[in-house]
This record gives structure tokens, sequence and C-alpha cells, in this order.
């Protein structure tokens, strides 16, 4: 019984923090300058800045999975009923032959740049794929295809995590400077941003219509 309270307790804990910093994510984002990044951004770079805190990145671990999978695939589900079908039939259907160019050309490129500086061949097949695809999933995907190790597995997730984030936060940080309508500028982080998470933290820097 302790053994089960002990378990629900850690496990709430990730659960808790992910709500903290959502709310004050959004708390920030009404601040003067803050509403240009967006709430999900200020999200992400808070849970970032927690990772510093050795004890509570300990005591989340047992939570991180779910939250990372399950919860965060239940989010943009619930973001989808949001989503005006007009719009996704539209600018949707337009986006899907871009997205089709973007994976053809950026999986290969993406693979010669990494053999270019000596990565070993399956790690630059598993990064070029997670960051011309859709990031973490792609990698799970082909890892079996590949018959790559887990510790190669392991090390292009934290690649394309890493990546992902960077770009995410130089996109918001330039979506002043780029002349884009809300609706252009959530085209292109979509396309440009392989993460489901990090493209629709930084098409939220354009607002609903950039989400959207």
């Amino acid at each position: 019984m302790q053994s089960i309270h002990l378990y629900w307790r850690r496990a709430s804990i990730g659960l808790i923090v992910t709500l903290v910093c959502s709310i004050a994510g959004q708390a920030l984002a009404k601040l003067p300058g803050f509403s240009l990044i967006g709430h999900l951004v200020l999200a992400l770079v808070l849970g970032m800045c927690l990772q510093f805190a050795r004890s509570l990145t300990a005591a989340a671990q047992q939570s991180t999975p779910f939250i990372a999978n399950k919860f965060l695939r239940a989010g943009i589900i619930l973001l989808g009923f949001k989503l005006n079908l007009v719009i996704l039939m539209s600018a949707g259907l337009k986006s899907l032959e871009a997205a089709i160019v973007i994976v053809a050309v950026m999986i290969p490129l993406n693979y010669f740049v990494a053999r270019f500086f000596k990565v070993e061949h399956t790690l630059a097949i598993l990064t070029a794929c997670g960051c011309s695809i859709c990031g973490a999933a792609a990698v799970m995907g082909v890892s079996s295809a590949v018959k790559a190790k887990t510790d190669q597995s392991v090390l292009a997730v934290a690649i394309v995590a890493i990546l992902g984030t960077l770009f995410t936060l130089i996109e918001v940080g330039l979506q002043p400077f780029l002349g884009f309508t809300d609706a252009q500028f959530g085209v292109m982080a979509g396309l440009s941003l392989h993460e489901i998470a990090h493209a629709v933290a930084a098409g939220g820097a354009a607002g609903a219509v950039g989400t959207d």
C-alpha cells in the first residue's frame, strides 16, 4: 500500500510541474514584450530551466514518459478539435505538397551533412529522419528498420530534441522581422520544425491563426 502511495505521489509531481509551467507561461505572455514569444514557448523555456533543479527532475522522472507521449498527444488531439475544417482543407492541402518536397529533400541533405562531419552511418540516418519527418517518433520508427543500437537511438532523440528546441526559439525570435502574415508564419513553422510540440509552440507566437 505504501509503495502504491509513493508511486502515485511521484507520478503526480510531473503533472503538477507541467501545469505550473503552463499557467506561468500564460501569465508571462500577457506582459509587455513577452506576448511576441507566446505562452507555449515560454512554458517550454520554464520547463527547460527547471531541469537545473536535479532533485525536482529526479522526482518527476517517473511521470515524464507519460507526459511526453500520452499527455502531449492528447493535447494535440484536443487542439485539433478547435481547428476550422475549411482552413484544414485549403491551407492544409496546399502545405501538404510543400511538406512532401521538404521531407524528400531534407532527409538526404541532413544525412550527407552528418556524414560530412564524420557522423557514423546509422546515427546519421536516424538524425536525418528525425530532423526531416517528425522528431523522436520518426527516430524510434526508423530504429528497428536500420537495426540501430539503443544508445544510437537515444543519442539521435537527444540531438533531434535539442535542435528542435533551439530552432523553435530562433524562429520565434525572428517572427517580428520576417514580414510574414500570421498564417504564413504558422505554415513555415509547421514545415520547418519537426516535433509537433515545437511546431505548435512556434506557431502560437503568431496567435490563433498561426497555431491553426
